[in-house]
């Protein structure tokens, strides 16, 4: 039996009677709780479910170890991201949430319902090692969600047994054992120009389709905030029509937020594109306010999209420079914004995207595709300094 530290109480009741209770004192949303109960074995009983229930195993608060079971302490990380997958404010989404369920589910298989106050480093190592035919960066993911579900309710204690999270007390990862990673390709924009973009998407035979990639290839909205789109984000009476970003679809084909919280952002479009979805949006009912729904009013599937294009593209015997699914367009017209000029600072181009990576930014596509300012200067001294002829 796990011996919970428990206090006293005696008091004299109405009758003039004497009574004796054990109590346990915890905190639970910054509020003191007292339980009290005359059988002590119960008690005992009773916090240890209700440490366990708020995450709190703090050995001042018992003689002994607890058990906590991985299954235990993933049920309560996982309700902790539930909320706050829920919360307007946050950054953390739903797809994060499932991306972490797929890691738990390798955490589960190699280790089973192990008891998390007897990890230690070497049963991290051995771990490591049964996850080793894994992706390098994968196997640091699903590593970091098990350190995470750790720190829910073993990792965070201020002294003994749970001194500090173990998954911090060695490395594990070391630079040199990642692989080099392939160099993306580069887009010759002298083949893929903006034609050959409106050839592959004029094959596509959903109209619905062909305009959310027109969408993606103009804007470089993601795939996800094009499938959003609602009749209130098109501002077509103003002197340049916009596309403004409120929402994302996320993997359970629902409303939800974007990416980011730089995803918030309004995107100009070409006078064309606005005149094909003005006369796409008044084939639909007036009530209807998502304007890319099936015939089942939900919004339209991601893979149906992909296979879509890959049919597309296969139909006119090309294979598209950058392998990015749908997220090609998107690719596609961000690195040429830069190709021609339009982009020379990441920052400015990350706002435009409603990203925050501005590193991944600079790498990706201003280093690798915008034209220095100073190109025509640098061309003019060329030319007056080095005559061949």
């Amino acid at each position: 039996m796990n011996k919970i530290k428990l206090g006293k109480r005696t008091w004299v009741n109405s009758k003039g009677k004497k009574q004796k209770a054990h109590t346990f004192t915890y905190k639970e949303n910054n509020k003191k709780v007292v339980v009290q109960s005359p059988n002590k074995q119960w008690l005992e009983q009773e916090a240890e479910k209700i440490l366990l229930r708020i995450g709190n195993i703090n050995p001042k608060n018992m003689n002994v170890i607890i058990s906590v079971p991985l299954s235990h302490a993933w049920e309560t990380y996982s309700k902790k991201c539930k909320s706050r997958a829920n919360e307007p404010t946050t950054s953390f989404s739903k797809t994060t949430f499932k991306e972490y369920s797929e890691h738990y589910k390798h955490i589960e298989k190699h280790c089973g319902d192990v008891d998390l106050t007897k990890v230690d480093v070497e049963y991290i190592a051995d771990f490591i090692k049964k996850i080793d035919d894994l992706d390098f960066d994968y196997k640091k993911k699903i590593f970091h969600t098990f350190a995470r579900i750790y720190d829910t309710q073993v990792g965070m204690a201020e002294t003994d047994p749970f001194k500090v999270n173990v998954f911090k007390t060695a490395t594990f990862f070391k630079k040199e054992d990642a692989p080099k990673k392939k160099k993306s390709g580069k887009i010759n924009f002298e083949e893929w120009n903006f034609d050959r973009i409106k050839t592959i998407i004029s094959k596509i035979p959903s109209e619905p389709y062909q305009l959310m990639f027109k969408l993606m290839a103009e804007t470089s909205c993601r795939p996800s905030e094009a499938r959003a789109a609602q009749r209130k984000n098109f501002h077509f009476k103003r002197n340049i029509p916009v596309f403004e970003v409120t929402n994302s679809v996320d993997y359970e084909k629902e409303l939800a937020p974007p990416k980011t919280e730089a995803g918030y952002r309004e995107l100009e479009i070409s006078a064309s594109l606005k005149d094909q979805l003005i006369d796409y949006m008044n084939t639909l009912p007036e009530e209807q306010q998502c304007i890319f729904l099936n015939s089942k009013g939900k919004f339209h599937d991601l893979k149906n999209m992909i296979t879509c294009l890959d049919k597309a593209v296969e139909s006119l015997n090309l294979k598209l420079p950058v392998d990015r699914k749908t997220y090609f367009f998107r690719h596609w017209n961000v690195s040429y914004w830069c190709y021609q000029g339009k982009y020379t600072n990441p920052f400015d181009l990350a706002t435009h995207m409603g990203d925050l990576d501005l590193k991944f930014i600079n790498t990706n596509y201003i280093k690798k595709y915008a034209t220095s300012k100073d190109s025509v200067k640098y061309s003019d001294h060329q030319t007056n300094n080095y005559n061949w002829n």
